[in-house]
């Protein structure tokens, strides 16, 4: 399995922040399913840049050695949050933690918690959706952006 690393406010592998169309374009090529969303300023240069969690069955998505898929949110959060602090007063926290310093933002589409695994619904859930429920204790997109710019 290969690298892919992740640089906060610059870049997700070969595809950096400021790009125009036509090099994310070149650079995109071998990799055209990679990305999630790739979205450009008035000058088609690159702005924002993210992948989704299927790419963790091709790549690890590294940021300073930290696997951003593979790392429950709980201890990623913490991690990062010593880095650069995250914006505790974004109206979806839980689902997404932006750290707008730094130029990134992580994404999960359900608030599930440790706690919530001794739950009697979680319980009562058959072992495949109990396995597919704890998938939300990890992100599933990481996006890069210039720092001090929010999406």
């Amino acid at each position: 399995m290969d690298n892919l690393n992740i640089i906060p406010g610059q870049s997700i592998g070969d595809i950096k922040l400021g790009m125009t169309k036509t090099q994310a374009e070149n650079a995109i090529k071998s990799h055209a399913d990679l990305f999630a969303k790739i979205e450009y300023d008035s000058n088609d240069k690159i702005h924002f840049i993210e992948i989704g969690y299927g790419e963790a069955d091709r790549y690890r998505c590294l940021y300073r050695d930290i696997d951003l898929f593979n790392t429950k949110v709980t201890e990623l959060v913490e991690i990062l949050d010593q880095v650069s602090p995250y914006d505790r007063n974004d109206s979806e926290l839980g689902y997404t933690y932006n750290f707008p310093e730094m130029g990134l933002s992580l994404w999960r589409p359900v608030i599930l918690t440790e706690e919530d695994l001794q739950q009697d619904w979680f319980k009562e859930l058959s072992p495949d959706l109990q396995e597919d429920e704890m998938k939300h204790l990890y992100f599933e997109a990481v996006a890069v952006y210039k720092p001090g710019e929010y999406y």
